[in-house]
């Protein structure tokens, strides 16, 4: 992935065609829903970065490995975490 094609929000580079995975180190100063609901591959949530006014995007929350793997490649955003999660 080059500098060129990557997605930029907050100050976390994303790729622009596939989630991103961070670690919750990463994330310090982002909101992750706390509410994740399980499915499949990892825990349904969200995040949203610290932005006003932002939204939420979809996540797989995975605390045991203290990571997110992040729908930051997606153009759409969500009012409510739970509406990102449901988008999963």
């Amino acid at each position: 992935m080059t500098k060129g094609t990557q997605k930029q929000i907050g100050q976390l580079q994303f790729h622009p065609d596939q989630p991103t995975q961070y670690s919750f180190a990463d994330l310090h100063n982002w909101v992750i829903w706390q509410f994740p609901r399980a499915n499949g591959q990892g825990l349904c949530g969200a995040v949203h970065p610290p932005i006003a006014g932002y939204g939420w995007l979809p996540a797989l929350i995975h605390p045991v490995r203290q990571n997110a793997i992040i729908y930051g490649h997606s153009l759409q955003t969500y009012p409510t975490p739970e509406a990102a999660a449901d988008a999963l």
